[in-house]
């Protein structure tokens, strides 16, 4: 019996030993076990691991994680973090991110919907092109300068993101088209050939002229500018009511110069006798 204690004292004594020599301190650094935590460079862990200093893997180190909760998988292909054995976001060694996926192909690569609060900015520098993308509206940028704006209200901007209120679209600059169609249903003026419309006497009408300064129905050089410009649509409505007046002006003229060309066809007889 005293020969069996000896042998167990012996073996447990040799046990720890063997522990004790595999953390003798090396060159002055620290390795600690306590009952509950392992330090490595730390003499006083405050966790199950606590390592004072770099740590290195050569392969994958693998923090928490189960069947049911989070993963991060940390290895020298790159990082993964994992939810349920799904793929929540993966990083490669190519500095490439994906979130979705553990393969991404692109410097960030989404694998589903992707949802903004604020601005989203792709591209650009001082020199270069720049896309904003946000809740409040997109707007497309080189060197600083707007080229497209839009907002949420479906205004869109061309070189400025002011739209003044009213209007769906604002260009800043001159505008070049090879053909403009402008959409103009009600009040087109062919009523102005219907046989009860009443032309403005020629007399009346040069009377406004005097006073006024410009045609009757069309706004003046002073109330354009304080408009700050005037509707397309209804200008040309209104410039084709005056061409329609005019041609209704050329004819009554022409028809008192037939008569009056008839009535001088008589003269020369009258005058020989």
């Amino acid at each position: 019996m005293k020969k069996q204690s000896l042998v167990g004292f012996l073996f447990a004594v040799n046990i720890c030993s063997s522990v004790y020599g595999q953390w003798q301190p090396v060159n002055n650094n620290t390795a600690t076990v306590t009952t509950t935590n392992v330090g490595i460079g730390v003499a006083n862990p405050d966790a199950k691991l606590h390592v004072g200093g770099g740590v290195r893997f050569n392969d994958w180190a693998r923090i928490g994680g189960n069947t049911d909760g989070y993963a991060w998988k940390l290895g020298i292909s790159g990082n993964v973090i994992s939810r349920g054995g799904r793929v929540m976001l993966g990083a490669d060694n190519n500095d490439r991110i994906g979130i979705g996926l553990t393969n991404p192909d692109a410097k960030l690569h989404v694998n589903g919907s992707m949802r903004v609060n604020d601005w989203m900015r792709i591209g650009g520098n001082t020199d270069g092109y720049a896309w904003k993308l946000g809740v409040s509206g997109n707007i497309i940028t080189r060197g600083g300068n707007v080229i497209l704006a839009a907002n949420p209200n479906d205004l869109v901007g061309i070189g400025s993101t002011r739209i003044p209120a009213g209007f769906k679209m604002a260009v800043q600059g001159k505008i070049i088209a090879e053909d403009l169609k402008v959409l103009q249903f009600q009040h087109w003026p062919d009523y102005v050939f219907q046989k009860d419309y009443t032309l403005l006497p020629l007399n009346c009408l040069e009377q406004h002229i005097l006073e006024k300064g410009h045609l009757p129905g069309i706004p003046s050089a002073q109330v354009i500018e304080e408009n700050g410009g005037f509707d397309l649509g209804e200008m040309q409505r209104k410039m084709l009511e005056k061409i329609e007046e005019l041609s209704l002006y050329v004819i009554e003229l022409n028809k008192k110069v037939l008569a009056l060309e008839a009535q001088n066809q008589g003269l020369p007889d009258k005058v020989k006798r």
